[in-house]
């Protein structure tokens, strides 16, 4: 447990229980034990992570999306959670929506079954947008979930249908404040930036670097799949991303991530922090050790120190990558609403110039594709 008057706070990253995972646990349950890990979560007050899975056993694959990256996970699964004395989940991601409403509603009912709290996606905007509101070591806490990346199943929740959380930043920062005034320590999950990077997009930083200022003690992030650095940032921290928790994808760095603790004292200031480097082989997470270890921490901690020092040139082509990414989704799925994920000042750091020979490239590309076709 945390010392008196602290509350300690440990996180993962993304955990899909579908495809070879929910295989590998049909087959042997018993590999998933992960005692190293239930070992170092079991003095935490408060344990997250992101559930990046439909649970249910009903539904219709969306049928714009990849069949391959449509998640829908056994009921069963959720053991698995259980079994780490995981709290509560982040919902608002990319795939609560890949089986449709019907499951998504499954999801919360079986989360609730079996007593996992959830925040970030609901049948309605209300339910959607609802702060989990809990207390831990006779404090009071306030979890948010937010998605800023979309596939083509996602969609944000309405007054009468069901989706993830709104990602308006104005929205987001007016909630902090709220809870602040109300007293609760707040912490913002968010799934969000490039997959397969090891940077934030500017943006998002700028973002996550104003939930600081209006009040959140820690900012969450998980969506590359690869492990990120860490900022310290006013009285808290942005983790841009923990990577993947339980997965099963082939790159390396996928394979590679971290369980963030943090000890936070009664008015939310971070007071410590560790990070806890993992490696998945055969989708499994365990506490990686040795040199494993140090030359993951030694990546995280190079990884947050030097975004800083990068120039702007760089950070101008990483936004050009993800705007290539954008694009790339635009067309393939057939859909303009990737488009309004970014606000207007991402698409003013690309440049206009850079946007326009890079929508003029995507012109030529698409009448090339049609003229095959």
């Amino acid at each position: 447990m945390s010392t008196a008057g602290d509350i300690r706070i440990a996180a993962m990253g993304d955990v899909m229980l579908d495809r070879a995972v929910g295989e590998h646990f049909r087959r042997r349950p018993e590999d998933f034990d992960m005692a190293d890990i239930r070992a170092l979560l079991a003095p935490c007050d408060l344990v997250l992570a992101n559930l990046e899975t439909t649970v249910s056993t009903r539904g219709a694959p969306d049928p714009r999306q990849d069949p391959h990256v449509a998640f829908r996970s056994h009921p069963d699964t959720l053991r698995v959670l259980k079994n780490l004395g995981v709290d509560a989940v982040s919902l608002a991601n990319n795939h609560l929506l890949d089986w449709g409403a019907e499951a998504l509603a499954d999801t919360l009912a079986n989360l609730d079954a079996a007593g996992i709290a959830h925040a970030g996606a609901g049948r309605d905007y209300e339910e959607a947008n609802r702060p989990l509101l809990l207390e831990r070591a006779g404090l009071p806490l306030a979890l948010l979930s937010h998605v800023f990346i979309y596939s083509a199943s996602t969609r944000r929740a309405t007054r009468r249908r069901a989706g993830v959380a709104d990602h308006r930043i104005g929205r987001i920062l007016k909630r902090i404040r709220r809870l602040r005034r109300e007293g609760r320590i707040v912490i913002v999950t968010l799934h969000w930036g490039m997959e397969y990077s090891f940077y934030p997009l500017p943006y998002q930083a700028r973002q996550a670097r104003r939930m600081i200022d209006a009040g959140a003690s820690l900012v969450l992030g998980h969506g590359p799949h690869y492990p990120q650095g860490i900022e310290r940032y006013g009285h808290g921290r942005i983790v841009y991303s923990t990577g993947n928790f339980i997965f099963d994808e082939p790159y390396r760095y996928a394979r590679r991530s971290f369980i963030y603790t943090a000890a936070l004292d009664a008015g939310g200031r971070v007071v410590e922090d560790e990070v806890h480097p993992v490696l998945l082989p055969e989708h499994v997470p365990h506490l990686a050790q040795g040199e494993a270890a140090a030359r993951l921490r030694r990546q995280i901690h190079c990884l947050g120190a030097g975004y800083g020092r990068k120039s702007r040139r760089f950070w101008k082509r990483i936004n050009s990558d993800y705007f290539t990414d954008i694009a790339g989704r635009v067309v393939r799925m057939r859909s303009p609403k990737f488009l309004f994920l970014p606000p207007l000042s991402f698409y003013l750091d690309i440049g206009l110039v850079n946007l326009l020979r890079k929508l003029r490239l995507r012109t030529v590309l698409n009448l090339v594709r049609g003229a095959a076709r």
